[in-house]
């Protein structure tokens, strides 16, 4: 018996013919499901944790899999397991608003855009703890080398262990930024889980969601706030798409103007791939979708 029987007539492993009739399908863990035992396996040991080693399906169940939405929304533990990295007292502050704005922002419709846009604010917030730029630098040369307003190293110096100034100076007359005097700079840094920048940011989420920012920036440093400015962002900047199109590289560009730490990006976005991996194949056996193979 086949699982096109159990799927939508147009879903992705439906119309997959060229699985192994053997194996009785297409859930595979390195191409195959081992007799319909290895999911149950994994579920009965309780092999769904950060520390295992990534699962193996053949592309057919890595694609269908892909554009399902979470079982369950993201819950603690799938948080966790999805950041690994992450404190706990930041996963217990985030998991509900995290929740609430990637729903408003359509980012929950599959696992690939959730997996995408953790990916990305795991980066943009050192997992989660730090919700605004850093902005303290003890080494001239380094200032020099991120902020292209500053020339030379000599000029940099002046901005060693001043983060206010320092924001002054590269954000001014930017995107609705005064100049240096204004400290429009240090006033409208980034703040969010992806870091929102410049006034002009600040002035159209605040025309969205209705609560003003302008006056109130430090509340993009809440968790409510955080993570509903960073899935602003990715839908503003259309990022649903990218991910939907597997275009990760351009989906990266549009967050960060350099790939740097684009490695670091997909590997915190496959890692959160594999956590919601594993969730969906749990949620699949608990239904009963894997009965075909005795799961």
């Amino acid at each position: 018996m086949r699982l096109r029987q159990y799927l939508p007539e147009r879903s992705p492993i439906g119309k997959n013919r060229g699985m192994s009739e053997r194996h009785g399908g297409p859930f595979g863990v390195h191409g195959h499901l081992d007799h319909g035992n290895t999911a149950k396996h994994l579920v009965q040991h309780h092999q769904f944790s950060s520390h295992v080693t990534p699962l193996h399906l053949n592309k057919a169940t890595q694609k269908f899999l892909e554009l399902l939405p979470l079982p369950s929304g993201l819950s603690l533990t799938l948080l966790t397991r999805a950041i690994p990295q992450i404190k706990a007292a930041d996963a217990s502050a985030y998991v509900g608003p995290l929740n609430v704005a990637c729903e408003k922002y359509d980012i929950t419709r599959s696992v690939r855009r959730m997996a995408a846009f953790l990916g990305h604010i795991a980066k943009e917030s050192a997992y989660l703890h730090k919700p605004e730029e850093a902005l303290y630098y003890k080494d001239a040369h380094r200032i020099n080398k991120f902020f292209g307003a500053i020339k030379t190293d000599q000029e940099a110096r002046a901005y060693v262990g001043n983060p206010e100034a320092l924001a002054n100076k590269v954000y001014a007359n930017q995107d609705g930024n005064g100049d240096v005097a204004s400290g429009d700079g240090w006033k409208y840094r980034g703040r969010g889980l992806i870091h929102l920048t410049h006034k002009g940011q600040y002035v159209a989420l605040s025309k969205d969601v209705g609560v003003d920012f302008v006056n109130n920036p430090d509340l993009l440093k809440t968790p409510q706030y955080a993570a509903l400015s960073a899935a602003w962002f990715w839908s503003k900047k259309r990022l649903n798409a990218l991910a939907d199109a597997e275009n990760y590289r351009a989906l990266s560009l549009r967050i960060n103007t350099k790939l740097d730490s684009f490695p670091e990006r997909e590997a915190n976005r496959k890692r959160a791939l594999d956590a919601f991996f594993r969730a969906s194949l749990a949620n699949l056996v608990s239904l009963g979708i894997g009965r075909p193979w005795g799961l």
